[in-house]
């Protein structure tokens, strides 16, 4: 089969990367990944703080949510066990 397709490499801006690409092609970058960096063994979630400002609002709106759903299935589970005979 990768004879009978041809292999293509996308622009640098497609897919962002702190360990090969240098801080000015971010900004046009269309996707960013987010992988370890073995030179720094940076925690992931730390290292995505630190790259995409945005991370932490997103992390934290995700946490409420998730909280939130946790909170909502908790009180369903005790309002349907209480009054079952």
């Amino acid at each position: 089969m990768i004879y009978q397709v041809a292999i293509k490499s996308l622009p640098q801006d497609w897919l962002w990367c702190e360990t090969w690409c240098d801080d000015e092609s971010k900004q046009r970058a269309k996707t960013i990944d987010l992988c370890n960096n073995p030179k720094t063994k940076e925690p992931k979630l730390k290292a995505a703080a630190r790259i995409v400002p945005e991370w932490v609002e997103y992390d934290a709106e995700i946490r409420q949510l998730l909280d939130h759903l946790e909170n909502k299935k908790q009180d369903t589970s005790k309002s349907s066990t209480c009054c079952d005979v």
